[in-house]
C-alpha cells in the first residue's frame, strides 16, 4: 500500500499572487478571455504590425555588381544594332544572331536588380537610377507585336 507523497513528484511551479486573484475572480477572467480574443483578432487582421525587419544588404556592393554587368552587356552587345532591327516574328526571334543573344544576356542584369530592390537598402531614387539603366538595355532589344520589334516599352 502506498501513499502518494506530494514532496516525492517533480516540483511545482508556484504561482504569483496576482495570478492567483485572476484565476479566483470570474469577471477577471471574462475580461481575460475577451482580452485574448481581442488579441488574436488583432494579430489576424494586423499581420504587418508583427512582420519582424529584416537586416538589409548593403547596396553599394551589389549596385557595383549591377553596373558591371550593364558594362559587360553594353561591351558584348550594341544597343545602335539591336535598335535597328525592327522587322521581327515571333517565329524568327529565337533564331536571331544579335537579338536572341541579347535577350539571353539581359536574365542575370533582371535579377540583379530585383535583388537589389528586395534584398539591399538602396534608396528609391537609387533604385530608379538603376531601373532605368535596365529599361534602356531592354528597349534596346524591344519587344516583338505583330511582326514588328517595339523598342518603346
Amino acid at each position: 500500500m502506498s501513499a502518494e507523497n506530494p514532496f516525492n513528484g517533480p516540483p511545482q511551479e508556484a504561482q504569483k499572487p496576482d495570478q492567483l486573484a485572476i484565476e479566483a475572480n470570474p469577471k477577471t477572467r471574462e475580461a481575460t478571455k475577451e482580452e485574448e480574443e481581442r488579441n488574436e483578432l488583432f494579430i489576424k487582421t494586423h499581420p504587418e504590425a508583427f512582420d519582424i525587419p529584416e537586416t538589409k544588404l548593403e547596396c553599394e556592393p551589389e549596385i557595383a555588381k549591377f553596373k558591371e554587368m550593364i558594362a559587360s552587356f553594353e561591351a558584348k552587345h550594341s544597343l545602335e544594332e539591336l535598335h535597328a532591327i525592327t522587322d521581327l516574328t515571333p517565329e524568327e526571334a529565337p533564331k536571331h544572331p544579335l537579338r536572341e543573344p541579347a535577350r539571353v544576356a539581359i536574365i542575370p542584369i533582371d535579377a540583379q536588380l530585383k535583388k537589389i530592390k528586395e534584398e539591399t537598402n538602396i534608396t528609391p531614387e537609387q533604385y530608379e537610377e538603376m531601373r532605368a539603366e535596365y529599361k534602356r538595355l531592354t528597349r534596346a532589344i524591344g519587344m516583338i507585336n505583330k511582326g514588328k520589334v517595339d523598342h518603346t516599352r
